[in-house]
């Protein structure tokens, strides 16, 4: 015969209440709003973040998320290990970069499988190799004086001393015809047809640059301390991306909310550059769904980031992300948009 005391059913319950808590305090430890931030303007190919707030996706898996954009002026990992932060939109070689400074970010998916970086030219350049001499000036931000522009210096044989500083604006490069800037695929050149000015887009993939970009970086203590909100953030973005690629303007309504600088034409002509350049899909992309990562690909990456003097080889560049999450997302698109 089993019989029950009051001490232990008040046992059996305090038990539970813990379990329960247990099971809870990680989303109540996220009431808050969940800040992700852009590391530049709104514009296109942000896109999946707005549309997952604007449609409801991210309320939908239980978070609170606020977009806030960035800018070349700010410091997004230093605001992410600082807690400002819950997630930053990265790149693979900065997080690899950023862990052999001791920065405690990790990548958790990566949303461009082909970086859309490129150099813009005029149109009497017909390849890079043409721009290594010393008439030419080459706008790169300081930023990427620390990512892809050693490469391409070794790549194409251009000299420390032909780089300017790139702004953010495409002036300089309309007014001056010996001058060649950095860029993403789908967001300057339209400014720059805008202005009449006929170009070429080398994109920094197509010779080689396997980074990814558009990146979802986080940090260790979040990915140990809350991995489900973690998932919960990644899964979301990805659907947000689907949606976007399915019909824009519940995402363009509140990017041009936030940046009003983004007229419909500057939206479609960055959309259609992510579709068209697949930059979203790529080979693991088709097979394992949007987002994915792999280890051959962050070896790679790693190895370029050596070889071009931005890390030493001694640092452990598999810190610097997971495929934890991403590897039991599977998100897919059409492969058309």
């Amino acid at each position: 015969m089993i019989t029950f005391s009051f001490y232990n059913i008040s046992k059996f319950y305090i038990i539970r209440a813990i379990i329960f808590l247990m099971i809870l305090m990680p989303v109540l430890a996220y009431s808050k709003p969940i800040v992700f931030s852009t590391n530049w303007y709104a514009e296109a190919e942000a896109g999946g973040y707005y549309q997952a707030v604007a449609t409801g996706i991210y309320k939908k898996f239980g978070l609170n998320v606020k977009v806030v954009q960035g800018n070349a002026d700010i410091n997004g990992q230093q605001l992410l290990v600082a807690g400002k932060y819950q997630f930053y939109m990265g790149s693979a070689v900065n997080n690899i970069v950023a862990i052999s400074h001791g920065l405690p970010i990790v990548t958790v998916a990566a949303i461009f499988q082909q970086s859309p970086t490129c150099i813009y030219t005029h149109e009497d350049i017909t390849s890079l190799n043409r721009l290594n001499s010393p008439k030419y000036k080459i706008l790169v931000s300081a930023n990427e004086v620390n990512t892809w522009w050693p490469w391409a210096m070794h790549k194409f044989g251009f000299n420390p001393n032909q780089r300017g500083v790139y702004t953010g604006s495409v002036a300089p490069f309309i007014a001056d015809k010996n001058t060649a800037q950095q860029g993403f695929a789908g967001s300057e050149g339209y400014a720059i047809r805008k202005a009449g000015v006929k170009f070429h887009t080398f994109i920094l993939a197509n010779y080689g640059y396997p980074d990814y970009t558009l990146t979802i970086e986080t940090t260790d203590a979040m990915v140990k301390h809350h991995p489900e909100i973690v998932k919960k953030f990644v899964e979301a973005t990805l659907l947000g991306y689907k949606s976007y690629l399915e019909n824009p303007k519940p995402g363009n309504r509140l990017i041009k909310e936030v940046n009003p600088k983004q007229s419909d034409g500057r939206l479609a002509y960055g959309l259609d550059a992510m579709i068209n350049d697949k930059e979203l899909i790529g080979k693991s992309a088709n097979s394992y769904g949007i987002g994915i990562m792999t280890n051959s690909r962050w070896k790679k990456i790693d190895q370029i980031a050596v070889e071009n003097g931005l890390v030493k080889k001694s640092v452990d560049y598999k810190k610097a992300y997971t495929l934890n999450f991403i590897c039991n997302i599977h998100v897919f698109v059409n492969k058309h948009g």
